[in-house]
């Protein structure tokens, strides 16, 4: 079965990361918003604090289940080198609620997809494919699956490579791209 990105247009409830605060929400008071704890620190300070104090938004953490859920699936992506805890716990919510998360970070996008959550794209356009990463050394050129910072070979700096679109099939619905 062919696994098609997950975008929903205008839901009833969602879970918001920053960048949905910091965008201005483009959506109507009708929402029922929810947040993580980790997210209202990151734009502590921030424009889209003033939209989280003027608005009704639910601030929840997600259980530790939830959160070793996501921290698995990025992993498994190699995404993990790209999210932040906030990240992390925001899709860790979405995951838990059942519920879409609004965001314009395309690697939150992309775990979100491989997890089966539903997103909605603020302003940007949203991935067209699943990607999966690997890292690279950049001396001696060997490939590991998980994020080390230096080659345990040569010592050099290990970077992130693009693996490719995921082998689950093709993400038709998507519009834009990384």
């Amino acid at each position: 079965m062919s696994k098609e990105t997950k975008v929903q247009a205008r839901p009833e409830a969602a879970v918001a990361d920053a960048s949905a605060f910091i965008q201005g929400l483009p959506f109507s008071g009708e929402l029922k918003l929810y947040t993580t704890p980790l997210i209202e620190e990151e734009i502590e300070g921030l424009k889209g604090m003033d939209l989280l104090r003027a608005s009704t938004v639910n601030v929840v953490a997600p259980s530790g289940d939830s959160l070793k859920t996501v921290q698995d699936g990025a992993r498994r992506t190699g995404d993990d080198a790209r999210l932040s805890r906030a990240d992390i716990e925001v899709l860790a919510l979405a995951l838990e609620l059942g519920l879409p998360i609004l965001t314009d970070d395309y690697s939150i996008q992309n775990l979100a997809h491989h997890l089966g959550i539903r997103f909605v794209p603020i302003r940007e356009k949203g991935i067209k494919e699943e990607l999966h990463w690997s890292y690279r050394c950049v001396g001696c050129r060997r490939s590991f699956d998980e994020k080390v910072d230096e080659c345990p070979v040569c010592g050099s700096k290990v970077k992130s490579s693009r693996k490719g679109p995921s082998s689950k099939g093709s993400n038709a619905g998507a519009k834009g791209g990384r």
